[in-house]
């Protein structure tokens, strides 16, 4: 495997989504570990159903990105994993899980987090704790399938119960999206676990496909005789997601992402930089790429918005930089993006706003920004981003 950052080491990077290439004994000690040193973890179960759907989402895919791990929870993974050049040796499902962690931790507390239209109830569960799970001290709370966040009332009974894990069973995108936005509220909490229909195994609602079939790669075909009605979900994570995982390793070799870059110049003459927040001191002009059906001019608008916190009616187009700039992304940023790199046209904009008019607290990019002189914007800019930037210079 190419170097790569230690963060991105040990992982598979399968359609933008970082997979630990862990067995489950790895993410049951990490809780172990958690629970003893009363730390917060977030933990995904990826499937290929999973990373299909994150591949249509940028959101979503940075929720996954912001895991602490993300377990290989399907065969399909390592298929994906082989077509797009990486190595996953390792299967760990969230079902397997699931009763891994009530199975070793005997004394502990936990609250199950499920949709009010589950094919387990909280009937079902109580009985699957009281039969086989008595030492555990549980609590289940119930939101709306069609409105899961609005959930004070179990906030607040997590908080008040303090247990140590959260299962999350709410289905993808929500349990995931549900984790990351409420852990930080619930600071007793020491790992917290997207499970999906987890549960529906260990309550005997749905039987699990045998051994044989699971280690052959053939849940699939097992689940599909269970549930023809999950014919197109079964349809998405075999044959949708290895075609685009093809579709990514033939970007990856021969294609460059259309990019927009944003010079935003104010009122008193000052051009804005931003402090990119996933690399340590590194200064940038707004920069994205060219949505479908988007033009460039649309696109550059849209991204300096979207990144500075600014809308959309503060900025104006001055005009386009004619030069552009095209540059390869190392190995592990490709399988990040999905493309060879980008191609990058420059645009010069006016912003008529002022500092009320900014507001990028809730940015995915930007740490911090500052408006600074003509003559210093290549004092600011990151050494990686010169070459394009004194081209720029040169129309400013």
């Amino acid at each position: 495997m190419a170097r790569r950052p230690e963060k991105f080491k040990n992982k598979a990077i399968i359609l933008g989504v970082p997979i630990d290439d862990q067995p489950l004994s790895y993410f049951v000690e990490k809780i172990k570990q958690a629970i003893s040193n009363n730390k917060q973890f977030k933990i995904y179960t990826p499937n290929p159903e999973i990373c299909l759907r994150a591949e249509k989402d940028e959101d979503f895919r940075h929720v996954l990105e912001t895991a602490d791990f993300n377990m290989p929870d399907g065969y399909g993974l390592k298929l994906g994993a082989k077509i797009l050049g990486e190595t996953l040796e390792n299967r760990a499902c969230g079902s397997d899980l699931a009763k891994e962690v009530l199975s070793t931790f005997k004394n502990i507390s936990i609250y199950i987090v499920l949709r009010d239209d589950s094919l387990s109830t909280k009937a079902d569960l109580d009985k699957l704790f009281k039969n086989s799970y008595p030492n555990i001290n549980y609590k289940i709370g119930t939101v709306k399938k069609d409105n899961p966040f609005n959930c004070d009332k179990v906030l607040n009974e997590i908080n008040d119960f303090k247990p140590q894990i959260a299962f999350v069973c709410l289905g993808a995108p929500n349990q995931e999206t549900w984790i990351a936005k409420f852990l930080p509220f619930l600071p007793d909490v020491n790992a917290a676990i997207g499970v999906g229909g987890s549960f529906d195994f260990l309550t005997g609602k749905i039987k699990r496909a045998p051994e044989l079939l699971r280690k052959s790669g053939l849940e699939w075909a097992f689940r599909l005789y269970q549930e023809p009605q999950r014919l197109a979900r079964i349809k998405n994570a075999v044959a949708d997601f290895l075609l685009k995982c093809h579709e990514w390793k033939k970007r990856i070799q021969e294609q460059y992402r259309e990019n927009v870059l944003g010079v935003v110049r104010n009122d008193r003459g000052l051009y804005l930089v931003q402090k990119n927040m996933r690399m340590p001191n590194h200064w940038q002009f707004p920069q994205g790429g060219v949505d479908i059906g988007e033009t460039k001019g649309q696109a550059v608008a849209r991204e300096v918005s979207e990144e500075v916190g600014t809308d959309q009616k503060y900025l104006k187009i001055i005009k386009q930089i004619p030069e552009t700039h095209h540059y390869d992304w190392k190995p592990y940023a490709q399988l990040l993006k999905g493309f060879k790199g980008q191609e990058q046209t420059a645009f010069v904009l006016e912003f008529k706003g002022n500092g009320n008019n900014i507001d990028y607290t809730d940015s995915h990019e930007v740490e911090d920004i500052k408006w600074v002189k003509k003559d210093e914007l290549l004092k600011w800019i990151h050494p990686t981003r010169i070459i394009f930037a004194k081209k720029i210079m040169e129309h400013l």
